[in-house]
């Protein structure tokens, strides 16, 4: 059992395992303890960032790794999907989900998912 209370430090309760950003339009919903980053890319290429880890993410008591799965979901813009992700080795540096544009033609925006969430353990505030 993992414990993270410090002479002086009390024990921190665990992060909320699901995080929601709206994002041109765009509602996506992930466990925060797979991603670090989300950007979306519009068709032209113009980088919009909705979500950027600003503290740990802090594990239940008793785990030192993520949840071996995860699910992102897009809502929004005619969109309503969700990917499950299966992780269990944490071999995912980044993916990217591509969609398919409005209109029907030429290119949609990209969901870009920089994996890599600092994890509490082992890096806790304090």
């Amino acid at each position: 059992m993992i414990d993270r209370e410090l002479p002086g430090i009390p024990l921190l309760p665990p992060s909320d395992p699901r995080e929601c950003v709206t994002v041109e339009g765009y509602e996506v919903c992930f466990y925060p303890g797979f991603v670090r980053r989300l950007t979306l890319v519009d068709a032209d290429g113009g980088e919009t960032q909705a979500y950027d880890q600003k503290t740990p993410f802090v594990l239940p008591a008793g785990q030192d790794k993520p949840w071996p799965s995860s699910t992102i979901e897009v809502r929004g813009n005619g969109v309503d999907l969700m990917v499950q992700v299966n992780d269990p080795g944490q071999q995912i540096d980044r993916m990217e989900i591509v969609l398919k544009a409005r209109n029907g033609n030429g290119r949609g925006p990209r969901l870009i998912v920089q994996d890599g969430p600092v994890l509490c353990p082992p890096y806790c505030p304090g």
